[in-house]
């Protein structure tokens, strides 16, 4: 899978990204909104091969954010199946915050989702208090759906349907 945007390259991870993916989940601030617990590189490694395996076994996964202009990994977008449902999900070093990658990404991501993909039903959680993820959920066109548990922490649940 590759996609390019105006300003980034979104593809498939592989194994020469656990190096990068490792320097971005060791960020606490990154990680804030997920677990509040930072990765470690086994950690970080077992996330990138999990979706390496997902794009076999599914057809889709979590993928690469680069920046266009000189190819570094910059975070992450894409669908994972989890007990809500196939969720859609992203995370970003700190230094491309407030810079408008996350919606760009996620709207070239979703429409391939959609028309490549195929996928009818997509979900994301987001904790109350990830205002800037939710935002970006709305702008999608995510709609509220409930409040529900997930990864131990009360979070709202959002879903967009075809």
């Amino acid at each position: 899978m590759r996609i390019e945007t105006k300003r980034l390259i979104i593809n498939n991870f592989d194994t020469n990204d656990i190096p990068a993916w490792a320097l971005i989940e060791c960020d606490p601030k990154v990680r804030k909104f997920v677990n509040n617990k930072v990765l470690t590189y086994g950690e970080a490694k077992s996330y990138v091969l999990e979706n390496i395996e997902s794009y076999k076994t599914n057809g889709y996964g979590r993928y690469a954010v680069r920046h266009k202009s000189n190819r570094k990994l910059i975070g992450m977008c894409g669908f994972l199946n989890d007990e809500l449902g196939i969720d859609f999900g992203y995370r970003y070093s700190r230094d491309t915050w407030g810079q408008g990658i996350g919606t760009e990404a996620a709207q070239a991501v979703i429409k391939y989702g959609l028309t490549e993909v195929a996928l009818r039903s997509i979900v994301a959680a987001v904790l109350p208090e990830n205002i800037a993820s939710e935002k970006i959920l709305i702008k999608l066109g995510f709609l509220f759906e409930e409040q529900t548990h997930f990864m131990g922490k009360l979070c709202k649940k959002y879903k967009m349907s075809m």
